[in-house]
């Protein structure tokens, strides 16, 4: 909708990056590039605006960075709920390995005559 927008405002782009593409493809590149931040407004200074099509044109840029940010800032949330959704169903193997390995590095530093005593360290754990 912006790239047509900005056609009808500025017609002519005499840039010469998008001659093979055509103007329509060109118009959506060069819309998707100032979404992205690269502002070249080099094509308003060459060509002559009116005091209205330049203010028009200058509240419609402002709009598109506005919701070309809200696209982009809701896709890097909905990124984040979705690792953080994963991390979480995930936390629960993750504390019980961890406990399992303190587990075994204290036995580890025990000595071997307190390893004997079988109330402490039984032949088989029972899990439930």
């Amino acid at each position: 909708m912006f790239s047509l927008i900005f056609d009808v405002i500025q017609k002519n782009n005499e840039a010469g990056e998008y001659d093979k593409i055509g103007f329509f493809t060109g118009g959506i590149l060069t819309t998707l590039r100032l979404s992205l931040g690269d502002f070249d407004f080099n094509f308003i200074e060459k060509n002559e605006l009116d005091n209205n099509t330049h203010i028009l044109f200058w509240i419609l840029w402002f709009m598109m960075v506005v919701f070309s940010s809200l696209i982009f800032l809701n896709f890097i949330i909905a990124e984040v709920c979705n690792s953080y959704a994963e991390v979480r169903s995930n936390i629960d193997a993750f504390i019980y390995k961890e406990r399992a390995s303190l587990i075994a590095e204290a036995e580890d530093i025990m000595s071997n005559k307190s390893k004997t005593d079988k109330n402490c360290f039984p032949t088989f754990i029972i899990s439930r």
